[in-house]
């Protein structure tokens, strides 16, 4: 099983919209199923089906399926969503977007992190992307962590630093020396 640590998503002045925590979890869909109540000590459940939406200030998540988990005070504290795909997107402190894709995303909204697992991809267009089996978002900071457990490797493709968001990269110059054709 390959891991990887990717400092390509984590910075220290780009984080996750620290606002979005203190947010309420909005969850939309063509129907539910809310009556698993908490018992005995174990979560209750709401399954959400067709064209699910769940927002939390900047963080959507969408899915064909989503399963959510409550406490014992009917708080959701975990929704698993499934798609084909399923995707997450969220913005950054910088207003930075962060896309994803996988065939099911574990969001632990009390954790602060979403799995995405099953053909997972996620992008930040300023920093770079990441591919692999299994990706862990963590909604607060942006960093993340990827592996594979099949034949194909986690891969990873970074976006070259520009000095000014936005500027073409500038052209690398000839290294031959050059000469003076004419003559004197």
């Amino acid at each position: 099983m390959a891991t990887l640590g990717m400092a390509l998503l984590a910075s220290t002045s780009a984080f996750a919209k620290k606002a979005d925590r203190d947010q309420p979890a909005d969850v939309v869909s063509k129907s539910f199923d809310g009556t698993q109540a908490p018992q005995n000590g174990q979560p209750g459940k709401v399954i959400w089906t067709t064209n699910v939406v769940l927002t939390q200030g900047t963080l959507k998540i969408t899915g064909s399926k989503a399963t959510g988990y409550l406490d014992a005070d009917n708080t959701l504290t975990r929704v698993v969503v499934e798609g084909s795909p399923a995707t997450i997107h969220q913005l950054d402190d910088q207003n930075q977007p962060m896309d994803g894709r996988a065939s099911n995303i574990d969001y632990k909204i009390d954790k602060d992190f979403a799995v995405l697992t099953g053909n997972a991809f996620v992008n930040q267009p300023a920093k770079g992307s990441a591919q692999g089996d299994k990706l862990t978002y963590n909604t607060s900071d942006s960093t993340m962590t990827g592996e594979s457990s099949g034949g194909a490797p986690v891969h990873m493709t970074f976006q070259p630093k520009n000095k000014t968001p936005g500027t073409p990269a500038t052209p690398a110059k000839d290294a031959t020396p050059a000469t003076d054709t004419k003559k004197p």
